[in-house]
């Protein structure tokens, strides 16, 4: 099971500032409109599945915005 970080609605927006991204930016990366994504920064509990990607493509910075390579099995 992969454990999920946790991130209260003041984590949310300290580090969306702190990349220098407005709400658009920021929640349009993971696909979450800019309307949802405000609600999780005004204190709605977010989806593990959201929390999940925030990690992912905003604190590791892995890209899933274009499909992985796939090797050619021989």
């Amino acid at each position: 099971m992969i454990k999920v970080k946790e991130y209260t609605s003041h984590d949310l927006i300290q580090l969306r500032k702190k990349l220098g991204l407005n709400q658009s930016e920021f929640w349009k990366a993971i696909n979450v409109t800019q309307s949802g994504g405000s609600r999780y920064e005004r204190g709605r509990k977010a989806p593990d599945q959201v929390l999940l990607l925030v990690e992912l493509v905003h604190e590791r910075k892995i890209d899933l915005s274009t499909p992985t390579k796939r090797a050619k099995l021989h």
